[in-house]
């Protein structure tokens, strides 16, 4: 039978945990772009110029739809063949997760737009509001309140994925684990380890996204 040996942890507690600081860095980055991203094209999805709506619908359609891997094995080799510039390993993995991210973001900015009754910019108008002012300060924050439990939950995603940049060899947590399994011959007891750090660092957000829901439902009742 198999022996764990979680002393191995202990040996090598330094390596591993240096990832973490990697994982939050790409994890908040990412989200922040993706955040501004996503926003963007869900105002130029909702405009009424054809080109624009079509461009957005093509991005989130490509983005959605095809493995966030592929996406950054794409966007590290292929990307800077085709443009004739270099991108380094983490630069490529945020850029992938955040074009990712943004397309996910852009629909779910998108419904809560859309959500929001007309007859509120109506008065918005009436009261003599321009419509920047009308978006800002009115359609955007509650549309933001309304989907923020959906926005939870693509961070979530978003720091799960991070574990994906590690085929880029960007010393982040997966890649700390997987390196240290094959100098230890103990991928189980790494990879268990491994597991337990992004739980504790994905709970807290899990957390939070049930009391948003539970919130936001009983206060649009």
């Amino acid at each position: 039978m198999y022996q764990f040996q979680f002393d191995v942890i202990a040996h090598y507690f330094g390596v591993l945990t240096s990832g973490i600081g990697y994982t939050l860095m790409i994890t908040v980055v990412s989200f922040v772009s993706a955040t501004v991203i996503g926003l963007i094209v869900s105002q130029l999805r909702l405009s009424r110029i054809p080109p624009l709506v079509w461009l957005t619908s093509v991005y989130i359609d490509i983005f959605r739809c095809t493995p966030a891997l592929v996406q950054i094995v794409w966007i590290y080799y292929v990307l800077p063949i085709l443009f004739k510039f270099s991108l380094s390993a983490l630069t490529a993995g945020i850029l992938a997760l955040s074009l990712n991210n943004g397309a996910f973001l852009a629909e779910i900015y998108r419904a809560g737009i859309q959500s929001i009754d007309p007859g509120q910019r109506d008065a918005a108008r009436v009261l003599g509001l321009r419509r920047r002012e009308t978006f800002l300060l009115i359609v955007l924050p509650q549309a933001v309140r309304r989907v923020l439990p959906a926005i939870t939950s693509t961070a979530i995603s978003l720091l799960k994925d991070s574990s994906l940049v590690s085929v880029l060899a960007v010393g982040e947590l997966m890649y700390q684990g997987q390196t240290v399994s094959s100098q230890s011959f103990r991928p189980l007891e790494v990879l268990t380890f491994v597991a337990v750090v992004y739980f504790i660092l994905t709970y807290p957000l899990s957390l939070l996204n049930t009391h948003l829901e539970r919130r936001y439902r009983v206060a649009d009742r």
